[in-house]
This record gives C-alpha cells, structure tokens and sequence, in this order.
C-alpha cells in the first residue's frame, strides 16, 4: 500500500467533507450542504463545480415555492470513487 492509492484530488480537505456528507444522504441542497461542510458558498460552488465537470456529482435546479434550490447528489462513479478512497485510507490505516 503506497500514497499512490489515494487520490489525491478527493483526499483534499473540503472536497473529502463535501463527498462524505453527500456519501452519506441520496441528496443535498446548498444550505444544507454549508451546514454540514461549514463551507462558505464560493468554496462550495467551487468543489460541487469541479465534482460535476469530473462526473462524480450530479447538480439539478428545483422549483420550491417561489425559489429554486440547487440539489446535488452523488452520480454512481462518484459513490464508487468514495468507497474506494474510503478503503484505501483504511488499508493505509490497518484496518
């Protein structure tokens, strides 16, 4: 086992955050995730930005009353890409 099985763009503090929050609800809202992640709405839109344009978060406009909400969710390869972090680090980890 060698640093070379992480990945190293997901293991980045705020993205690892906003992937396990997401890893762990079928779907997220914006307010939610910020809660959650503690993230201020530009770091947010940057990471969910940069997980859309690498296919491993899915991000959808709603109507709710006279708002639109932003809804994320992560896309089948980007649970996938989760899990296998998730069991590298534990690998790593001795577990």
């Amino acid at each position: 086992m060698t640093f070379r099985d992480i990945d190293a763009h997901l293991i980045a503090p705020k993205r690892f955050v906003t992937l396990a929050h997401l890893h762990q609800v079928e779907q997220a809202d914006y307010p939610a995730l910020q809660e959650a992640t503690e993230l201020s709405t530009p770091d947010l839109s940057k990471i969910i930005r940069d997980l859309e344009e690498r296919g491993l978060v899915h991000v959808t406009k709603e109507r709710r009353t006279r708002y639109g909400a932003t809804v994320v969710r992560l896309t089948p390869e980007g649970q996938e890409a989760f899990k296998k972090l998730l069991t590298s680090l534990n690998r790593i980890a001795g577990q």
